[in-house]
């Protein structure tokens, strides 16, 4: 069994919901092979919005004057136009579907005729079509069995036809969401059910009972200069850089970019299979390596994984550092009234980190501890504290070579400053963050869109840049929940250009938007966006 019902509640659906679906979602995903973790995370997070956790088959039409305006301003131009058909069904999907997706005229009654149906809303004539060959069954003339005993198999249609198996395997939220919605209406829900998701395989113990990925990483080349720049297109500029990767990197060719020179690749990134197009020319082929799937893989990596590093913290020395005092960046905050996020759930997550934020007060003059009196480390100090507060390890200290060491045969180790731990400054954070970050629950993201939808849900998120010159200091931020007056610039489809950003300096900022995207900058050599849960 792939899923049980518990997942399903812990994700949002009712029980009675739950048991209406388990069985025909479970035996169809199996079919269909929406069977591996991110497959089957995706697959829910997507039909669970879709639907209304479960209860919803068939799109609900039923809109007033102002809906009819703010959702379909095309189709609606006058409020004139909008309150003729407000709270009439019937005629608004024939208006909005007319005349495409396979549909006839509006007079024809199929806009709404075959609107949106299914546990992924099926829209249009030709997708009807679609099912009927898929699924040998006449929905075309009986469409409202799409409502009923052929929700599932419509789903599962709609994922498998537009081959959204590929983007889970590459956990791409936001492609996932613009297949199945043209855009990015929902993102947060669609984001935060994934995560429910998540936690509900992890914490079930499903987790380990099935692929944590379907298509195995065979890597074919590898990276020969010092970096080369993963992109999103094939195009070189600032909007295009996803991620650097260093010299010796492992990536998997998977066909031609969309431009000459250019081709797809997957690599592993924190952890996790990302995709997208770099330069053929600074690639160099690497032997073939044989196949595994994902859970041989993990067995294998696990059986020789060492043991798991502790943090490095200093405890027992500076006991009275507090946000007024300049002394003891690198120590933990002292002060009897620090805040802290305890909640599960989302919106109160994100209110307890809001409140973190508020009480760190990072614009506040008095608060010596993050102004460079000294020039050091009040950037990496502030976001430390943050996520400290928050009950996430960041480190302002890190276990020497000879700790390390002695940490893997099993040794009990003390942190001691300059003896067994020394200070790490923001390059070397970012390059912890790579090489330590996932075994202590950090997420490597490549888009803003979802770093900022994780600020939002209460995470710790944060953007880390590597300075080309290892003398100079790097830069680090948090990325922070959106208020009132205080948010993300966005396109006008809702994907985030440049999220809001809070960092210690000179100025310290508490909630602003940057006036450009900073960590693409020349003098930076390498950047990556982290988030913890």
């Amino acid at each position: 069994m792939l899923i049980t019902r518990e997942v399903l509640t812990r994700m949002g659906a009712t029980g009675p919901n739950a048991d209406r679906y388990v069985e025909a979602l479970d035996a169809a995903m199996a079919r269909h092979a929406i069977d591996t973790a991110p497959r089957i995370v995706h697959f829910l997070a997507q039909t669970l919005h879709e639907s209304g956790c479960l209860r919803l088959t068939e799109e609900n039409l039923n809109y007033s004057a102002d809906g009819l305006l703010r959702v379909f301003p095309r189709y609606f131009p006058t409020r004139a136009d909008a309150e003729a058909c407000a709270r009439k069904p019937e005629r608004i999907g024939n208006r909005v579907y007319s005349g495409r997706m396979g549909n006839g005229p509006e007079a024809s009654g199929d806009g709404f005729r075959y609107r949106g149906r299914g546990l992924i809303q099926l829209t249009g004539k030709d997708n009807y079509r679609a099912l009927a060959r898929w699924c040998g069954q006449d929905v075309v003339a009986e469409p409202d069995r799409v409502a009923g005993e052929l929700a599932v198999q419509s789903a599962v249609f709609f994922w498998e036809r537009n081959a959204l198996n590929d983007l889970a395997d590459i956990d791409d939220l936001k492609a996932i969401t613009r297949r199945i919605n043209g855009g990015l209406n929902g993102f947060a829900d669609r984001r935060e059910l994934l995560e429910k998701g998540r936690h509900a395989l992890r914490e079930l113990g499903l987790a380990g009972s099935v692929a944590p990925a379907s298509v195995p990483f065979a890597p074919t080349h590898r990276v020969v200069p010092l970096q080369l720049n993963l992109r999103s297109a094939p195009r070189v500029s600032p909007a295009t850089l996803l991620a650097s990767l260093a010299q010796g990197t492992e990536v998997e060719v998977r066909g031609p970019g969309a431009a000459a020179g250019w081709v797809r690749v997957r690599v592993m990134l924190g952890g996790t299979m990302r995709e997208g197009v770099v330069a053929e020319q600074y690639l160099a082929a690497v032997a073939p390596q044989p196949r595994a799937r994902g859970r041989a893989r993990a067995a294998l990596q696990g059986a020789a994984s060492l043991p798991a590093l502790p943090p490095a913290v200093l405890h027992d020395a500076l006991s009275a550092t507090s946000r007024v005092r300049a002394e003891g960046r690198i120590h933990p905050l002292a002060e009897g009234d620090r805040p802290a996020r305890n909640a599960r759930v989302s919106t109160a997550r994100a209110a307890e980190l809001q409140s973190i934020l508020d009480w760190l007060d990072v614009a506040n003059p008095a608060h010596r501890r993050y102004r460079p009196l000294d020039g050091k480390g009040v950037a990496l100090a502030y976001v430390a504290d943050c996520a400290d507060l928050a009950g996430v390890y960041l480190p302002r200290v890190w276990w020497t070579d000879s700790a390390l060491r002695r940490l893997t045969l099993g040794e009990a180790v003390a942190a001691v400053l300059d003896q067994t731990v020394r200070e790490i400054g923001i390059n070397a954070l970012h390059d912890w963050l790579d090489d330590q970050g996932t075994a202590f629950g950090w997420v490597r993201e490549l888009d803003p869109t979802l770093l900022q939808a994780a600020a939002n849900a209460g995470e710790v998120c944060v953007i880390v840049a590597r300075h080309r010159d290892i003398d100079q200091a790097g830069q680090v931020s948090l990325v922070v929940p959106e208020q009132p007056g205080a948010e993300a610039l966005r396109r006008a489809d809702g994907e985030v250009l440049r999220p809001l950003e809070s960092m210690a300096g000179r100025r310290g900022v508490r909630a602003a938007v940057s006036r450009n995207a900073w960590w693409t900058g020349r003098r930076f050599q390498s950047f990556a966006f982290w988030r913890h849960p």
